[in-house]
């Protein structure tokens, strides 16, 4: 699907619009001030996406969060190493080692980021469109970067050849910037019935 530059505007809006809604609930989960911005936000071909990323053998955190109702899509999250080591030391107060050997009480700290940082974004596209969105609760991929977007982007392909990708710079007061990817999958006519809601086709 090739995008018009309103139709990319629309994208970006929404993100931006997301991004303030999770900067204000990651401020109350962590009581600090919490600022996201978007240096960099595209509609990018599926068979490019494993490209993008600089280290694609990279062992990551992704979290996943499916969105059903009046229209399906898929929202992946996803973290490195350090980054999500150093939210599981803000949020719990203690280091993780290893992130392949998450207990449960670090498990769902980062659901829990996952489900704001996704969350906002799918609540942003239904009070900008008005389309009912049914989040389902987040699944948390602990695996090599390529691997999970494959997966992700797997049931897409068929129908769909590009997905929308978002960088984003996560900044906790008094610590360095995460940077964090997320990448917003659409499904079967998706992005065609969101622009239509809209007055762009």
């Amino acid at each position: 699907m090739v995008l018009s530059e309103k139709e990319l505007d629309l994208l970006k809006e929404i993100g931006n619009i997301g991004t303030g809604n999770a900067a204000t609930a990651l401020s109350q989960l962590t009581n600090k001030k919490v600022e996201i911005t978007v240096p960099k936000a595209e509609v990018v071909p599926i068979s490019k996406i494993p490209f993008i990323f600089p280290e694609p053998e990279d062992l990551v955190v992704g979290v996943r969060m499916s969105v059903h109702g009046d229209i399906n899509f898929d929202v992946l999250l996803v973290l490195n190493r350090l980054a999500a080591k150093r939210i599981l030391q803000d949020l719990l107060g203690s280091p993780c080692e290893d992130v392949t050997q998450l207990d449960e009480l670090s498990q769902s700290a980062l659901k829990e980021v996952g489900n704001i940082m996704c969350g906002s974004y799918i609540t942003a596209l239904a009070e900008f469109t008005g389309l009912y969105l049914d989040p389902l609760p987040p699944d948390l991929i602990v695996d090599m970067l390529a691997a999970i977007i494959s997966e992700a982007l797997l049931p897409t392909a068929s129908y769909e050849d590009s997905a929308i990708y978002v960088e984003t710079e996560l900044s906790i007061e008094g610590l360095q910037a995460i940077t964090s990817y997320m990448l917003l999958i659409p499904g079967e006519n998706s992005l065609e019935t969101v622009f239509k809601k809209v007055g762009l086709r």
